[in-house]
């Protein structure tokens, strides 16, 4: 170490950004709206684009992308109103289609002709929705733990704890609420909260997308039923048109996609296969990343 190095005072430095492991952060413009995205890999090699569930960001990708930046060009935005990108304009109708819409520019943006897509719940719907407009340009696409038909129950569930607290005094606090939420996760780290809560002025953390908010917050109607047809309608006629490869992910102990609603919608795409990842729910993703990024990265390595 240089002399110059060990004068340097921590305190000159510029405030550390949320680097993920082995890759890279960084911002871009779209269509006029800010979009953060996480990357690994490079341009040249076959391109992943991630596309992570509602309330998440694209950080619950960073297992996936550490494993496979080696010999894949992984892009994980975050999706509008999500993490730190920009929300849709507010005369947007709500749905899947405006997703899959806002995701077409990022892609094209990044340059990818082709690539395959990982989507986690609201990601996994938005991949199936962008793949029926765009065939051409996606190779396959793996879907954890979603399908045209999920359990009420369980979405609800999901809804009542982005939607029970405002915002919480610490980061700790949260903690405490999220561990409440997924008691199968052995520890939750109230630093690592950054990534999915930012602090208003007044030092209390709020979630960092627009979920689980009253309806009139997000111009969406009170009724549990037509947000859920606005989502999934039409899914099933998508899902049953796509001509790539898909394999579903369904975590065994999974709320949200029943075991027959993963049976079914493989049934439903034409050339679709199903895996079980067990010791997980429906964030199979962070519940058991080891299983999950075995069974995304053997799927891809086979395209």
């Amino acid at each position: 170490m240089s002399h110059a190095e060990a004068d340097l005072d921590p305190d000159d430095h510029a405030p550390r950004h949320d680097i993920p492991i082995g890759g890279r952060s960084g911002f871009t413009l779209v269509d006029g709206r800010q979009v953060h995205y996480l990357e690994w890999g490079h341009r040249g090699l076959p391109a992943v684009v991630a596309l992570h569930g509602g309330g998440q960001t694209a950080y619950m990708y960073e297992d996936l992308g550490a494993a496979l930046g080696d010999r894949y060009h992984v892009l994980a935005p975050d999706l509008p109103g999500h993490g730190d990108s920009d929300p849709l304009p507010p005369d947007t109708p709500f749905g899947r289609e405006a997703f899959a819409a806002a995701v077409a520019p990022i892609v094209d943006s990044f340059g990818f002709d082709r690539c395959a897509l990982v989507g986690a719940s609201l990601g996994g719907i938005t991949s199936i929705t962008y793949t029926a407009r765009r065939p051409e340009r996606v190779r396959g696409i793996v879907l954890i733990d979603v399908g045209h038909r999920l359990e009420a129950q369980g979405v609800q569930r999901i809804m009542e704890f982005l939607s029970a607290h405002d915002s919480f005094g610490s980061l700790e606090e949260a903690a405490t609420h999220i561990a409440s939420y997924l008691p199968q996760r052995k520890n939750v780290r109230p630093e690592s909260l950054t990534r999915n809560l930012r602090q208003r002025a007044d030092g209390r953390w709020v979630w960092k997308h627009r979920l689980g908010r009253p309806p009139e917050a997000v111009d969406l109607p009170e009724d549990f039923d037509t947000r859920m047809d606005m989502v999934l309608g039409g899914l099933d006629e998508d899902a049953a048109a796509l001509t790539c490869p898909v394999l579903v992910l369904r975590g065994a102990a999974s709320d949200v996609l029943s075991a027959q609603g993963a049976q079914e919608i493989v049934d439903l795409i034409p050339d679709a296969r199903l895996e079980v990842v067990e010791r997980a729910g429906h964030l199979a993703a962070g519940d058991n990343p080891h299983t999950t990024v075995v069974a995304i990265s053997r799927f891809l390595d086979g395209l």
